[in-house]
């Protein structure tokens, strides 16, 4: 009976593995609707710091945090969103979401900084900033 309950719960556990969605498929036009400013905070070997990961429409990007100072390439490959710059700033990020819930979950290939970015403007696009004089 034992045996019977343990083979059960492998069968459900697998078979709830295999029906999980991945992360959809990233191309290059999803790079150019990224750029734009985003923010969040990471996780680190020493606790939490607040980042600002800063996408152009290029396709470059820079980031910045105290202590942080990268800028560098993304990179679409086999249908994933890389990250490829200076020092260790190498990795993967995943957007999810849409509309005012998106998000880009951020890791790096070292695994000692991961966490979720949020836009928090468009200022990188290239576009004029917004004005915020009143009529």
């Amino acid at each position: 009976m034992q045996s019977l309950v343990i083979a059960s719960m492998l069968i459900a556990t697998l078979s709830g593995c295999a029906s999980a969605p991945g992360p959809a498929s990233v191309s290059a036009e999803d790079v150019t609707a990224l750029a734009g400013a985003w923010q969040g905070w990471l996780v680190t070997e020493r606790g939490f710091t607040l980042v600002n990961f800063d996408i152009h429409a290029d396709g470059s990007f820079e980031v910045s945090a105290p202590f942080i100072r990268a800028t560098g390439l993304l990179v679409v490959a086999d249908g994933r969103l890389r990250f490829d710059g200076t020092g260790p700033w190498r990795g993967t990020l995943v957007p999810e979401g849409t509309g005012e819930r998106r998000t880009l979950r951020i890791e790096r290939d070292d695994r000692l900084y991961r966490g979720t970015l949020h836009p928090v403007s468009t200022r990188s696009t290239g576009a004029p900033p917004m004005s915020t004089a009143q009529p």
